[in-house]
């Protein structure tokens, strides 16, 4: 078993291991992001004149047979149960929307042959191992991102969930203050629904549909189309699967094959194994997509018909039909490739763990806030020069402990107890883990804050604030006193909590606070507002080509 791999000896059945579930370095998600792609490829493939009724009644029986419900519905909120953000959609233009495709590493049925006989599940866990978010905009064109297996992220609360049965149980998951999981955990736990949660909680994107894809499914579909031509860099050895491509060039791979050129993750000369493996299956997947798309494919119906049956008999989905489907790739009008750019999420190693990703907060937040306003990124067709803006949402500043004088009069003492207050706290320093850590800090010092209201915020904020509704100053008083150096505020529509926003100023410092003593002098109060959280001054973030790697479906690139 691999290094970091925890047995069942070790834990008991249903728990996560250390870090979370299993990474399962060797044999492990080699083609996870291969095969969930494919997703991609299937919508334009349903999108052709004629579609014969036929093939059409065989795919969408297909997929009510494997259809899951549940994984979309419950979680149309983000982390703390906030509502995620409603994109303002162009007159004239489609509703975007998000499409998470899916893959674990599960040994059911054929997943288990030759090939696939690493012991991934034999600790009774299947983890998803690498995700990609495909985000469809109002003018219909998509950006795939790419997250990382090895991306750490705050531990979603999530139902567990039987790997074995696909069966969602009614008992939630034990996690503690401040547990961190590589993101592929979270189908561990609580399969596709926490997946989804864990997304929308990572990139404040709601996701609107599920397709999720088995081992067999990336072979068949490859073999369905008679191969793929793809141009490789060079010869491609591996230090597991040996010579898997023995000489470079543009050359036809059939399904083993294929297989093995997604699955490579110790190739002679990558400097970066999984994130140079991801840069491969996205160019493979362009160029599978160019395939499907030329008229050798539409205008095949046997060849087709065989490709779609490939799809919707190795895929598991919520929210999806082929009606719906064809409906989504008829908007696009032509099927041209070059309309789908892929992306990896920006992560950084973990000084403290080289084989853990941290996100990238110089970049990543730019990367979400473009998506959640149905912007395109650096490196996408239709960006007319090298920069693209990420702008911060109009929202009132809070006043920093330098302000004019307070709009409301602080009480000269603390007149509320830490444990009559209901604390929500949001991390917006752009640092990881600091809202999980002054969370348990402040719970130590009396206060009571819901664990699923410990949330990273929206964007990166300058100034650390208390957020208080109508009538509850003296509860923000308390909660500030606490907090060196902490503004407060009134926000008009905030009810029943008190809310710390952590701007980047926070230094990680809290302290004790006892009621009657003195109302510390940091402790400056600014007239209401009515924006809701965050109410901190947000700088705008701009991104160029250099910060993001992009991957066109239209281009010609080698593997």
């Amino acid at each position: 078993m691999d290094a970091g791999t925890e047995g069942p000896a070790e834990r008991a059945a249903g728990d996560p291991p250390r870090h979370g579930p299993t990474r399962h370095r060797a044999r492990t998600g080699w083609l996870n992001a291969g095969r969930v792609a494919v997703a991609v490829v299937s919508v334009a493939a349903l999108a052709v004149t004629g579609l014969e009724w036929t093939i059409k009644a065989r795919a969408d029986q297909g997929l009510v047979e494997r259809q899951v419900d549940a994984i979309v519905a419950p979680d149309r909120t983000g982390a703390g149960g906030s509502a995620l953000p409603t994109t303002v959609v162009p007159a004239g233009e489609y509703t975007p929307e998000n499409i998470l495709l899916l893959g674990s590493d599960t040994r059911a049925g054929t997943n288990g042959d030759e090939g696939n006989t690493d012991a991934s599940t034999e600790d009774g866990v299947a983890n998803s191992d690498t995700l990609m978010l495909a985000h469809i905009s109002s003018d219909r064109h998509v950006t795939v991102l790419s997250i990382p297996r090895d991306t750490m992220i705050d531990a979603p609360q999530c139902l567990k969930w039987n790997s074995s049965t696909g069966e969602l149980s009614d008992t939630q998951q034990n996690i503690s203050r401040g547990e961190r999981w590589h993101i592929n955990s979270a189908y561990a736990v609580g399969g596709p629904q926490c997946t989804v949660r864990a997304v929308q909680n990572l990139t404040g994107l709601q996701i609107d549909r599920v397709i999720g894809i088995d081992f067999s499914g990336f072979k068949n579909m490859v073999d369905a189309l008679g191969g793929i031509t793809v141009d490789v860099c060079g010869p491609i050895i591996d230090a597991e699967l040996g010579a898997v491509v023995a000489e470079g060039g543009v050359q036809v791979v059939r399904g083993d094959q294929a297989l093995s050129l997604v699955r490579a993750r110790k190739v002679q000369g990558d400097t970066d194994s999984d994130l140079s493996r991801i840069r491969r299956q996205q160019v493979v997947l362009s160029a599978i997509l160019q395939q499907v798309t030329s008229a050798g494919t539409l205008l095949s119906p046997a060849k087709l018909d065989g490709f779609l049956q490939a799809f919707v008999t190795n895929t598991y989905t919520d929210n999806v039909s082929i009606d719906s489907l064809v409906a989504l790739a008829e908007s696009f009008g032509d099927l041209d490739p070059a309309k789908i750019t892929f992306f990896t999420l920006p992560t950084i190693s973990d000084p403290d763990d080289p084989d853990e990703l941290i996100v990238d907060e110089t970049k990543a937040p730019a990367v979400f806030e473009a998506l959640r306003n149905d912007q395109r990124l650096p490196g996408e067709p239709g960006v007319s020069d090298s920069t693209a803006t990420s702008p911060a949402s109009p929202s009132t500043s809070a006043p920093a402990p330098s302000s004019a004088p307070p709009a409301v009069t602080v009480p000269p003492t603390v007149v509320v107890d830490p444990a009559a207050v209901s604390l929500a706290v949001v991390n917006s320093t752009g640092r990881t883990g600091m809202a999980s850590s002054a969370a348990a800090e402040l719970e130590a010092y009396g206060f009571v804050v819901d664990e699923n209201d410990v949330r990273t915020g929206d964007r990166t904020v300058d100034g650390t604030v208390v957020e208080y509704g109508p009538g509850r100053l003296d509860d923000a008083v308390t909660v500030a006193a606490a907090v060196p150096g902490a503004a407060v505020a009134e926000v008009a529509d905030l009810t029943g909590q008190v809310r710390l926003v952590l701007g980047t100023d926070h230094d990680g410092v809290l302290q004790e606070v006892t009621v009657g003593e003195a109302t510390p002098d940091w402790v400056i109060v600014g007239a209401p507002v009515t924006a809701t959280e965050p109410t901190a001054a947000t700088p705008t973030t701009t991104l160029t080509e250099g910060d993001l790697a992009a991957v066109n479906a239209g281009q010609a690139l080698c593997a």
